[in-house]
């Protein structure tokens, strides 16, 4: 009896709690994420209401300065597109190119009674981020300069964009708040210059991208071939049948026989008859040389030539294996980011006078990295020229846009005025001194 008791026990249900009853969520709010950000393609500002346009008369007038009219509107900027963070960090390092100070809220420890005891216009000025130094209003002002040096001396280095997106990401942000200014007529005296500075805007995202892809692509076959036959960094480390191989390079080096052919094709397609008939007679001679030429940066792309279908079909079918190659025409171009020459008093003169020697040049260069290349583009590398009549360059270290501008505004971004010393501060650092 008592067995049964026991087992009863054990086989009886354990007592159940009530089921409880789901609560219905909500689902949780998007935060205005499928709303419009104000970048996209064919965004438009919306019609501004009369008090508005009243309001903005009086804060945009000719008659208040410039930088206070800028400060105003870049707040109503701010306050009027959903800047993500990516987007907001490129904008606000071009507001710094240009000389705005970027820094913390005013009143970043605000809560929202304290908001709740203002107006619009001084809420607007407590999450202000960006101002501009009274100091800084003698300044030259000039939109199109600063989208040029911005756009394309420091933003392609600093932020080293991997695709076409993060380009536009720039290019686009920048476009709309020039944009904003004209709609609002913030700085009328200024605005052709604004306007110049929009169509930067549209040749850096056309020209920026091309730039990246042909140097991370650069230098091509035909150049690597030459390289490898007459002298460069190719010939240097040229190993036959890659009898010494680097474990850690999965570089597959080009052999001097096919440089030979990629060389052939492209001067018997590509080439003109005098230019192939003096390859042929200085290599039956063995008198092919190759010289680097000194004291150049690079050249500019002043003519991309393409080859004709006929030339094409030619490749296909008796060299399916290469990439058509066309032409490159270039002239010396000087980087001015390089340091002065060391040169003798004339020709330093000559020098500061932009009066330097220009030399035209002949390339040859695969036609997937031709399409890269546009009159007006700037390519730093080596040039070597072949005593036959043509050039090749290689290892491309930088390629510029058209619209190239190099200012030193980008070593101003994050400078701190010095502390001034106090009196005492100042007496102790001389009796140190003079004890040294």
């Amino acid at each position: 009896m008592l067995a049964e008791e026991v087992l009863g026990d054990i086989a009886a249900p354990l007592p159940q709690n009530p089921p409880k009853k789901k609560k219905n969520r909500r689902p949780k709010s998007k935060r205005g994420k499928d709303k419009p950000t104000g970048f996209e393609e064919y965004y438009v500002d919306a019609p501004i209401t009369v008090e508005e346009h009243k309001l903005e008369q009086d804060l945009y007038h000719v008659s208040r300065p410039i930088i206070h009219r800028f400060e105003d509107a870049l707040l109503r900027f701010h306050k009027n597109r959903r800047i993500e963070t990516d987007r907001l960090e490129v904008f606000h390092k071009y507001l710094n190119y240009g000389g705005v100070d970027v820094g913390p809220n005013m009143f970043a420890g605000s809560d929202d009674r304290d908001l709740k005891e203002m107006d619009s216009e001084q809420i607007l000025l407590a999450r202000a981020r960006t101002a501009i130094k009274q100091e800084n209003s003698n300044l030259a002002i000039d939109f199109d300069a600063v989208v040029k040096g911005f756009l394309t001396s420091y933003y392609p280095f600093y932020f080293n964009p991997e695709n076409e997106a993060m380009i536009k990401l720039a290019t686009v942000t920048i476009r709309s708040f020039l944009s904003y200014l004209l709609y609002h007529n913030v700085c009328p005296e200024y605005r052709e210059n604004i306007d110049a500075a929009r169509k930067s805007c549209d040749i850096a995202t056309e020209e920026l991208w091309k730039d990246q892809q042909l140097t991370a692509n650069g230098p091509g076959d035909f150049n690597t071939a030459c390289s490898t036959l007459f002298g460069g960094l190719e010939h240097d480390v040229y190993v036959e049948n890659n009898e010494w191989k680097n474990p850690k390079d999965d570089k597959i080096q080009m052999t001097k026989g096919i440089a030979k052919k990629v060389l052939k094709f492209a001067l018997a397609v590509a080439g003109s008859d005098e230019l192939a008939s003096s390859f042929k007679e200085l290599s039956g001679k063995g008198s092919l040389k190759a010289t680097l030429l000194e004291d150049l940066d690079g050249f500019e792309v002043t003519e991309v030539c393409l080859l004709s279908e006929k030339e094409r079909e030619f490749y296909a079918t008796h060299a399916p294996d290469l990439d058509p190659v066309g032409k490159l025409y270039g002239k010396t171009y000087y980087d001015p980011d390089m340091p002065e020459r060391d040169l003798p008093p004339a020709e330093q003169e000559q020098w500061i006078n932009e009066d330097r020697p220009i030399e035209e040049f002949t390339f040859f260069l695969e036609e997937s990295l031709l399409k890269h290349c546009y009159p007006g583009m700037k390519i730093i590398a080596p040039i070597w020229e072949l005593n036959c009549g043509f050039h090749y360059f290689e290892d491309i270290i930088r390629a510029y846009s058209s619209i190239y501008t190099s200012f030193p505004n980008d070593l101003m971004i994050g400078w701190k005025k010095p502390r001034e010393l106090a009196a005492k501060d100042s007496d102790q650092d001389d009796e140190e001194a003079e004890a040294e």
